[in-house]
């Protein structure tokens, strides 16, 4: 990334825009697997824990089902959204990296939704994710999250860069793929918002893939009695074009 731009936290400008890029056709996505794996499950809604909940579409979504929810988010920005968005609804939001969960009270149910695991670059970081949300849940819980493939991250890289505006919001978007660590790279420019030397601010996205029997394997390790893989695009078998892959973890 250019030396000249400056580099601020992931989603400290992009939180009010984000439904409108992205978080509302994610969550679309997600209810409408999450509706049809519910019958499939029949997961515990008595206290569901969001982790990246972001700007709360989501727990929004379970509290209107009639479900206990709690929300986590690293980003005070997510959260300040996801406030707003839930105002009177008696959700309660918490500001916590999903590294090291600390719910008031154990969770029948994590969902952790939109590729945010993607954002753990390591497998130490993987790891100690997974065994997190083991601690987290009561026996008999689930944990419900997905991750992009190697393929859609690839795929999704474009050599060549765009520009788009939201809100009267101009962004310029640059992205790239690294085959040796697997690896995608987005840089959300934001040319008419500058620092105090004049540089534009720039949130830079980094998404890791990762092999899906690993993800099986450290979910085993992490405690996870079964662990079903699907493609969540239609929920079925996972196939060597499959972009997103939906885990359910049962403990």
């Amino acid at each position: 990334m250019n030396p000249d731009y400056s580099i601020v936290p992931v989603y400290s400008l992009t939180a009010q825009l984000y439904d409108r890029m992205v978080g509302i056709y994610a969550f679309e996505q997600w209810r409408e697997n999450f509706e049809r794996l519910q019958k499939r499950y029949d997961f515990d809604l008595s206290l569901c824990g969001d982790v990246a909940c972001g700007t709360g579409l989501a727990c929004s979504y379970l509290l209107d089902r009639g479900a206990g929810v709690i929300g986590f988010d690293r980003s005070a920005e997510m959260l300040a959204a996801a406030r707003k968005r839930m105002a009177g609804k008696g959700a309660r939001l918490l500001r916590q990296d999903m590294r090291y969960l600390l719910p008031p009270s154990r969770l029948s149910l994590i969902i952790c939704a939109t590729d945010s695991l993607n954002y753990l670059l390591s497998e130490s970081d993987v790891r100690r994710t997974l065994r997190s949300f083991y601690a987290a849940l009561r026996t008999g819980g689930y944990a419900l999250f997905d991750m992009n493939t190697a393929w859609q991250l690839r795929e999704g890289s474009d050599s060549e860069p765009w520009d788009f505006e939201i809100d009267g919001v101009a962004m310029h978007w640059l992205s790239e793929w690294s085959e040796s660590d697997q690896t995608a790279r987005l840089g959300l420019i934001f040319p008419a918002l500058i620092d105090e030397n004049g540089a534009p601010k720039v949130e830079i996205h980094c998404e890791r893939a990762y092999p899906t029997q690993r993800i099986v394997e450290e979910s085993g390790s992490a405690g996870f009695s079964h662990v079903d893989v699907l493609d969540a695009a239609g929920l079925g078998k996972v196939g060597d074009r499959t972009r997103r892959l939906q885990f359910i973890a049962g403990k």
